[in-house]
């Protein structure tokens, strides 16, 4: 089986989120299933991933099997704690404890090549860490942008792109839509939308 076939692995809990996906008449968001094989078909091959929010590392885990290194975020303690015992014999997964407007700053200067990034990281209730935004997706997008001559090829993507609609709140940190697209064309994007996940390669 091809790797990047990999989320069919789990076939009877894909089956049970896809009838429950069909259900909701397919409205957005997808099964967790389907934005894993909208990672793998976008992102650029054997290249390092930066995630932001780990949570139970399932997405993390995923990403390890092709991937040569992985750098995974998770500000919250127990979700982090779990992270680094699940992963402490996995070579080519690093967990970094923080936000991401610590960690990025520092860790972007010292990555090279190609590069995706997948901006996962906000508040969804229950454990999930909430900040004083419920996300920095403007702070990662001005990090990523300033590191850019860093690297190779760079794609990113933004989950739960649904979100983006309508007027930003400066409350939740969730810019516009057009943000997005105006931070994607400006710094030399291509960019769509495909399954409530934003993705820009270049």
């Amino acid at each position: 089986m091809s790797i990047r076939n990999s989320y069919l692995y789990h076939p009877l809990h894909n089956l049970l989120s896809w009838i429950r996906w069909q259900r909701r008449r397919f409205e957005a968001p997808s099964p967790e299933f389907i934005k894993r094989s909208v990672l793998l078909r976008n992102g650029l091959r054997d290249s390092t991933w930066v995630e932001t929010g780990t949570y139970l590392g399932e997405t993390t885990r995923h990403l390890a099997k092709w991937s040569p290194l992985v750098y995974s975020l998770e500000p919250e303690p127990s979700l982090f704690a779990h992270a680094v015992q699940r992963f402490e014999k996995t070579h080519n997964v690093r967990i970094l404890k923080g936000t991401s407007e610590a960690v990025l700053p520092a860790l972007l200067p010292t990555l090279s090549g190609s590069i995706n990034f997948w901006l996962d990281g906000h508040y969804s209730a229950g454990v999930t860490f909430k900040g004083p935004q419920d996300t920095p997706v403007a702070d990662e997008l001005n990090c990523i942008a300033k590191n850019l001559a860093h690297f190779d090829r760079v794609c990113v993507l933004i989950d739960d792109v649904r979100l983006f609609a309508g007027a930003a709140r400066e409350d939740t940190g969730y810019p516009p839509l057009d943000y997005l697209v105006t931070w994607a064309n400006e710094n030399g994007f291509r960019w769509h939308v495909e399954q409530d996940v934003f993705v820009a390669k270049r």
